[in-house]
């Protein structure tokens, strides 16, 4: 009895810190990103030559695929990066766009796309600022402390497509690493969305 007590007591601490991720129908914050922080391979023509911009300009009432990754994930990441990449066209052509946060630095992130044959924007999340404004980090609740292999403070492999006024319209977080997204899903989403 009193080791169930306990355990209530242990899971209620726990569940106080444990990161919210954001999910359909709440709002995206519309945070600011830096050019110089990002591998950029398309922008609207109105942001070429700034050297920041928020989330609302850089979508430009497209949906957005927002997507974390980090290479401490392991093959986790390495799929879910693979997967992206042939995601994209499909996405594209049904009027979304795909855009990943990762812990790469700046300097490191040509060489990440190479890696990869990425063919989409790529933004060095420093310090997992984002991933915290939507709720898939917390410096309280270290996913090295859960998943064996991880060895540093990352953000939960998560996905968002997020469309005008920064609405969530989907939100797949894998809190465990075993499960990945669907490509078919997310363009059903965008699909949707697009023919509303």
């Amino acid at each position: 009895m009193q080791e169930k007590a306990v355990n209530k007591v242990a899971n209620t601490a726990l569940n106080k810190v444990r990161p919210q991720a954001l999910q359909a129908s709440t709002f995206a914050p519309d945070f600011t990103l830096s050019k110089a922080n990002g591998l950029w391979k398309t922008l609207p023509r109105n942001l070429e030559n700034q050297n920041s911009f928020t989330l609302s300009q850089l979508m430009l009432f497209r949906p957005l695929v927002l997507s974390f990754y980090s290479p401490s994930w392991n093959s986790y990441g390495d799929i879910h990066l693979e997967l992206l990449q042939k995601a994209h066209k499909r996405i594209k052509n049904v009027g979304g766009e795909i855009f990943v946060l990762t812990d790469v630095l700046p300097e490191n992130l040509e060489q990440l796309a190479a890696q990869f044959k990425l063919n989409f924007n790529i933004y060095y999340d420093a310090e997992n600022t984002i991933a915290e404004l939507l709720g898939v980090f917390s410096k309280n609740y270290p996913i090295w402390q859960r998943v064996t292999g991880i060895s540093k403070e990352v953000a939960l492999p998560s996905t968002f497509i997020i469309v005008a006024n920064r609405l969530i319209i989907y939100s797949f977080v894998d809190e465990d690493f075993e499960s990945i997204i669907s490509i078919k899903e997310l363009e059903t989403f965008i699909k949707i969305y697009r023919n509303k």
